[in-house]
């Protein structure tokens, strides 16, 4: 017979059968009973149907990847391996089979994942990934090495390293072994002790098993000149609770094997109705989240990736390459698709400034409460439908000298008869001293992409314009405070943003102030992920833990994986982290053989320097981020020399069109407008240069007959 096994708020339900249950249910509750138990089976089927978890582990959000890691730290004990990719780098699809068949090799042994960096950009933001692939390695929720590039060899040695030392110290102590070991090597103590003594002991080293265990042994045997008490393999536990792994040699005693029969006992009438409901919600809940991790088990790309072996060249050469992922070359790309022309589109998947917008797109006909990168998203998806594909790498050069022209990227060399430069523009900076020592460790020019990273803190944000009123808008949501440094007195963004700048209660406007410095500290960051300050002299400087507030310490554990499970006292809490801190200082020891990542030392923003234009005073403002919003300058580097420029760099078209200096070469998008620059009019002249390409084409007789 079929059935399921229910345990919830402390009654044990036993197996209700689906032949024989609802005799064994006392009469009051069959009727209710019958229609929970139609369910319960329902879930039951569902629980047959998912199946096995996947051999890689796609990790979509960053509050998914602190509870993956977090899981398998505290309750599994297992290595994790995880791969930051993107479907458009060539490594990375290179390196991706080899990674799911080490997952196969190692399953049961290590966890393998995978983090989509254009999907789960918090996630990536967090770790500061710079490059791809790049994998990381954690044992008991902290990061043993991280390294760049598609080398199988090191993934595999480091893998295979950790697996072994996870084998040594990823042990259970069972109570019954704890108490015979006392018995007979500590009689004394032994009879001082008594249950609830030996168990808050195992309780203290970790519930199941694992380093806390281990390490409890190797104290033990210090003390008691090399004796301790046996061990057996820890069972490995899924994430839903149930046992996944065997537990060793040991053998359950009678007294449980007795307790385990007992639970079998149907005793459906202990429960009331609403345990019975609360229990069906729990149980599908927690099918919905494994049948949704299963589906994750995929390495095809989202997005149709440009691939040369797969492509028909008209006359040798693509009809038309569009260099740009915003607004203007996805819409460019939509609808040069659409007339046949089967455009490839050139750029890191990053979908250009309206990507990094975190506030709703409320400017862009037909669109409502969506975000910059949701509507990106969708037009790369709108652009991929009508056989639109991506080179989702950086374009390096591009030759318009000769024909077919040549555009390069990191991965490959394309010939095309045409081309529409969508590049855009990139973020202006202010060109003080401190500001580019300080990018990356609190200056920043994108708030959406790093905001959350100064939670709780006190920021800054420079600029008068739309791009800052957004930013101070996002950050609001997040940061304690928000002052805007503003160098005249009105901004210039429209009326609608700077209003609710103005109205914020977290927000401060600083009129007529220039920024002079960005001032900080040196920090170095830590192989868990901890970041400790240094002196000058490069000496670890102590912190003032009195003033540091319990949520802050937790913080800092969770970033770095480190477990304090049980702990609530803030005396308590410090010492774990500061035992977190002296472990990740030390040289690594010579037990587990574990190799820690080189320690990286970076620069930290703590106060702004600025000065009041009209009177002159300088003064300090106390910042942990401060973002500069301040303009932009167009990306035509690649074509100066090759076509017109205006003085201030933008592309010059022919009025009325998109049409570029140079025949077949069309431009659209900020990279050649310095007046409006809106998401609206890139896509409108996005869409005018793939219309003027797809004329031109046809024009010299270059287009497909499907065009």
């Amino acid at each position: 017979a079929s059935g399921v096994l229910l345990s919830h708020a402390g009654v044990s339900w036993g197996w209700i059968f689906a032949d024989k249950g609802l005799e064994r249910v006392p009469k009051a509750l069959r009727m209710a009973g019958s229609r929970l138990l139609v369910l319960l089976l329902v879930i039951a089927a569902q629980v047959c149907s998912i199946g096995a978890r996947p051999t890689v582990r796609n990790i979509k959000t960053h509050s998914e990847f602190t509870k993956f890691l977090k899981h398998h730290a505290e309750v599994t004990g297992l290595p994790v391996v995880i791969d930051y990719f993107s479907d458009g780098c060539g490594p990375c699809r290179m390196v991706a089979p080899h990674y799911k068949n080490m997952a196969e090799q190692f399953k049961d042994k290590a966890v393998f994942a995978k983090v989509d960096i254009n999907f789960n950009r918090e996630t990536a933001s967090h770790q500061m990934i710079s490059s791809m692939p790049t994998f990381q390695f954690y044992l008991f929720g902290k990061k043993r090495d991280q390294f760049s590039g598609a080398d199988t060899n090191r993934i595999m040695s480091m893998t295979q390293q950790l697996v072994r030392e996870a084998e040594t110290k990823n042990v259970e102590v069972t109570f019954e072994a704890l108490q015979a070991f006392y018995k007979e090597h500590a009689p004394d103590k032994a009879a001082e002790m008594d249950d609830k003594k030996l168990q808050d002991i195992l309780t203290k080293a970790g519930k199941g098993g694992g380093l806390g265990h281990y390490q409890l042994v190797k104290a033990l045997k210090k003390k008691y000149d090399g004796k301790a008490p046996k061990t057996r393999p820890r069972q490995v536990v899924a994430e839903g609770g149930k046992s996944e792994g065997k537990a060793g040699d040991a053998k359950p005693n009678a007294q449980a094997g007795k307790a385990k029969v007992e639970n079998n006992k149907p005793n459906l009438h202990l429960a009331t109705i609403e345990q019975m409901e609360a229990e069906i919600k729990k149980r599908k809940e927690e099918e919905e989240e494994k049948k949704a991790e299963a589906e994750t088990d995929d390495d095809e790309p989202h997005f149709p990736i440009y691939l040369p072996e797969n492509r028909t060249l008209i006359r040798g050469a693509e009809q038309v390459v569009i260099i740009g992922s915003g607004p203007a070359g996805l819409s460019a790309a939509v609808y040069a698709a659409r007339a046949g022309l089967k455009p490839v589109v050139a750029a890191p998947a990053i979908g250009g400034q309206l990507q990094g917008k975190g506030v709703d797109v409320e400017n862009y006909p037909g669109v409502n409460m969506s975000t910059g990168p949701n509507l990106v998203y969708e037009m790369q998806l709108q652009a991929a439908q009508f056989g639109a594909v991506f080179e989702q790498e950086m374009v390096t050069m591009l030759d318009i000298s000769k024909r077919p022209f040549t555009v390069q990227t990191n991965d490959s060399t394309i010939q095309t008869h045409s081309v529409i430069i969508a590049t855009g523009a990139d973020s202006r900076w202010l060109g003080v001293p401190g500001e580019w020592e300080h990018r990356g460790g609190g200056v920043s020019s994108c708030a959406t992409c790093d905001g959350f990273l100064y939670s709780d803190k006190h920021v800054v944000v420079v600029g008068g314009g739309d791009a800052a009123m957004e930013d101070a808008l996002v950050l609001a949501r997040t940061s304690t405070s928000v002052k805007v440094l503003h160098r005249r007195n009105s901004f210039r963004a429209s009326k609608v943003l700077a209003d609710r700048v103005l109205a914020h209660p977290k927000i401060e406007v600083v009129w007529d102030t220039t920024v002079e410095l960005f001032e900080g500290k040196k920090v170095r960051v830590l192989p868990n992920g901890m970041a400790v300050e240094l002196a000058e002299d490069g000496s670890v400087v102590e912190e003032n833990y009195a003033k540091m507030r319990v949520k802050e310490i937790k913080e800092r554990l969770d970033s770095a994986g480190i477990s304090y499970t049980g702990v609530k006292e803030k005396d308590e809490l410090v010492k774990v982290l500061k035992g977190a801190i002296s472990e990740a200082l030390s040289p690594a020891g010579d037990e587990g053989g574990g190799v820690p990542a080189e320690m990286e030392e970076r620069n930290s923003l703590t106060r702004v320097k600025v000065k009041n234009v009209k009177t002159g005073k300088v003064s300090d403002i106390s910042a942990s981020a401060a973002f500069v919003a301040i303009g932009h300058d167009p990306n035509t580097k690649m074509v100066k020399g090759q076509l017109d420029l205006d003085d201030n760099n933008y592309i010059v078209v022919k009025p009325g069109s998109s049409k570029t200096s140079v025949e077949g070469v069309f431009a659209s998008g900020d990279v050649a407008d310095h007046v409006y620059r809106q998401a609206i009019t890139s896509a409108g002249t996005g869409a005018m240069a793939a219309l003027d390409a797809e004329r031109w084409l046809s024009e010299q007789g270059y287009c497909s007959p499907a065009a």
